[in-house]
């Protein structure tokens, strides 16, 4: 009984401590129907369509393969994505397009 304690809160402990190392990203993929760059938070938005489509923004943090980041509509892009993030496209009126940030990405020409 007096062993027992130390050990589960030990265990508990570095189960707190390295529960922040563990990260989740989602696979992505589609032809981008909507490209906008983003200047005031050097983003770009992407709207992709089918088959695992949805609304993305690349980021300067972006690990980003061979074609570089999405510049136009009709590019395919592949990859995954991880937190909820914005893109600043306009100030006045103010304009915010929010989606998914990519993590690593690879694309078409």
């Amino acid at each position: 009984m007096t062993l027992r304690f130390p050990v589960l809160m030990t265990a508990l402990a570095l189960l707190i401590l390295l529960a922040p190392f563990f990260t989740r990203a989602y696979p992505f993929g589609g032809q981008a129907r909507i490209v906008i760059p983003c200047y005031y938070n050097q983003t770009i938005y992407a709207s992709l369509g089918p088959p695992r489509g949805g609304e993305y923004i690349w980021t300067t943090a972006t690990k980003t393969y061979l074609f570089g980041p999405p510049r136009h509509a009709g590019q395919w892009l592949l990859g995954l994505a991880g937190a909820p993030y914005y893109c600043i496209y306009q100030i006045a009126p103010n304009r915010i397009k929010t989606g998914s940030s990519i993590i690593m990405m690879g694309s078409s020409q």
